[in-house]
């Protein structure tokens, strides 16, 4: 399997998915907005999980069935991201393993490594009953000659070791100046096009969120009753999570820094 061919098919599930999601999107003319919404996505969770306790019904309809799909694109997208990660490891662990040569050679490299070993515990055995016998003894031959075929066979066998391994490393060298800039760029090029469209579902999904928190007795009486000024949009709910954050416990510092640093991304 040769370079293109094995990217055709390692990318081929979130092609499917990126190009199935991104031609909705743009048949329905939805707005790609400028907002980094994913930075935003961790706030939304929060503020989901908050107006649910307030208001059960918050997610009915539309918003519950939007929310699903973003959480299940979203997990795709970190499990890809994480997949994709280390390009050395997708090389050496799945790439070289469908080159035919390749993995011949290593099946012979491993084989030879044990072959090895066992001729250095035959010699090793071997020489030590040699020690201990004498030339008359009837063992004596067989074990002489058990050494001296055992050191024949070890030095052919180092002898290959090594011309396999040198040609382990010339197919590792020529087959990774191909795998990694193609791998790279195809990687880029799908999770760059992915974020954007879990970018403009949460754009979406925060709209309507916060439409439906307009609409809630419980979230209204909530506002009220907080005294919280302002519509009912997602920098709203940061502004007042910014003014009552209790920095007596610590875990809450991390937590006014992310919000201190998406009171600037929002729209």
């Amino acid at each position: 399997m040769d370079v293109d061919k094995f990217l055709e098919e390692y990318f081929n599930l979130i092609k499917k998915v990126n190009d199935f999601h991104f031609s909705y999107l743009v048949t329905n003319k939805f707005k790609f907005p400028k907002t980094n919404y994913l930075e935003l996505k961790r706030f939304i969770d929060t503020a989901t999980n908050f107006l649910l306790d307030l208001d059960e019904h918050i997610l009915n309809g539309l918003a519950g069935k939007l929310y699903q799909d973003i959480e299940s694109l979203y997990t795709f997208y970190k499990d890809f991201t994480k997949k994709t990660k280390y390009v050395e490891v997708v090389f050496y662990h799945e790439y070289l393993e469908n080159l035919d040569n390749y993995k011949a050679l290593k099946d012979e490299y491993e084989q030879l490594q044990k072959s090895i070993e066992e001729y250095n515990n035959t010699i090793v055995s071997s020489e030590e009953k040699l020690k201990k016998i004498s030339e008359k003894d009837p063992s004596y031959k067989r074990l002489r000659k058990l050494y001296v075929d055992s050191i024949y066979e070890l030095s052919k066998n180092k002898d290959r070791f090594y011309e396999v391994k040198k040609e382990l490393e010339a197919i590792e060298k020529r087959e990774e100046l191909k795998f990694f800039p193609k791998f790279n760029k195809l990687k880029e090029m799908h999770i760059l096009k992915l974020e954007k469209i879990l970018n403009c579902k949460l754009y979406y999904y925060d709209k309507l969120l916060c439409y439906n928190a307009s609409k809630s007795q419980p979230v209204i009486d909530f506002f009220v009753k907080s005294n919280i000024e302002g519509d009912f949009s997602t920098k709203t709910f940061i502004d007042y999570s910014l003014k009552n954050i209790d920095l007596s416990k610590s875990h809450n510092s991390e937590w006014l820094m992310y919000l201190k640093k998406i009171s600037k991304v929002i729209e």
